[in-house]
């Protein structure tokens, strides 16, 4: 195995223990110095790192503006000179000395890394179903918790998804969900009062945190299982942010309809293109869905 080949395979292994990793790597040198071109190492979220592209205070440099990435949650890249000289002697460039006397200068380039976001899918009957298949074929890791045996079997499901049997409580094993992922979930089970269960661990105070929430049901069946959450003592906060009556307005019937309609939205939350103006059901609407998933 070559070196190139060890390294990504430890990088892909780094992302499905970490969830996010930030890889840099040297595209540009000029002069003396402790790097060359293409060497890489990866940045982990806690300042830790593995691998090498030459020299302390230039890597501690390059692990600081990393850092930046995993805060900001945003801008997934930079590209930076770094210079071997005690002080800064060029403007107009994003340039920084690293206090050593080498006298060359480094470009690097830092990407941070994600794997592929989870797509939580809560009740494994029609539409369950057909939302971990289309979730498989947008990129998401699939996960679907069902209390049913027969609907929690993994040989229900396309081979790269995740089934596993929940308690009645629709509580997941513990480590089911990776580390460190965009969390996006569905509650499709097959009545209210497993709706309600559903819901239940990701209102708690100690629920992982998640992109998005949404809920299947008619307008009716919504309302009533959001006053129950309210006379449970959910905050009104944590209600609103629930996308009820699940999905985009799209007339959806079957369930591969329904499935289009969720993943949609979803696409359009994890996306950022969310257009408040494009018509979507409302909390009260009476959009034609199905409360049941089997």
């Amino acid at each position: 195995m070559s070196g190139d080949d060890a390294f990504f395979r430890e990088l892909t292994r780094d992302l499905e223990a970490r969830g996010r990793v930030a890889l840099a790597t040297v595209v540009e040198t000029k002069g003396s110095g402790p790097s060359r071109i293409g060497r890489r190492f990866v940045v982990f979220d806690d300042g830790s790192f593995r691998g090498t592209i030459g020299g302390g205070p230039f890597e501690a440099l390059v692990v600081a503006d990393a850092a930046a990435l995993f805060r900001e949650d945003g801008a997934p890249r930079f590209l930076k000179w770094y210079d071997f000289f005690e002080r800064e002697i060029e403007s107009g460039q994003l340039r920084e000395p690293t206090n050593m006397i080498c006298g060359g200068s480094a470009r690097v380039s830092v990407e941070l890394l994600r794997a592929a976001p989870t797509l939580v899918v809560l009740g494994g009957g029609h539409v369950g179903l057909a939302l971990a298949r289309l979730g498989v074929d947008l990129g998401y890791d699939v996960l679907v918790g069902d209390d049913r045996d027969r609907y929690a079997r993994p040989d229900r499901f396309p081979p790269n998804v995740k089934a596993v049997h929940t308690n009645r409580d629709y509580e997941l094993p513990p480590g089911a969900l990776p580390p460190g992922r965009d969390r996006y979930v569905a509650v499709v089970t097959r009545c209210w009062e497993t709706d309600l269960a559903a819901l239940r661990p990701w209102l708690s105070d100690r629920a992982p945190a998640v992109k998005y929430l949404g809920l299947i049901g008619s307008g009716r069946k919504v309302r009533g299982v959001l006053a129950r959450l309210a006379e449970e003592g959910v905050p009104a906060e944590k209600l609103d942010a629930i996308r009820a009556p699940i999905g985009l307005s799209i007339g959806a019937v079957t369930p591969e309809e329904i499935a289009v309609s969720i993943l949609a939205e979803v696409t359009a939350v994890r996306r950022g293109e969310e257009d408040p103006g494009y018509p979507r059901p409302r909390r009260t609407g009476s959009r034609v869905s199905t409360g049941q998933s089997s």
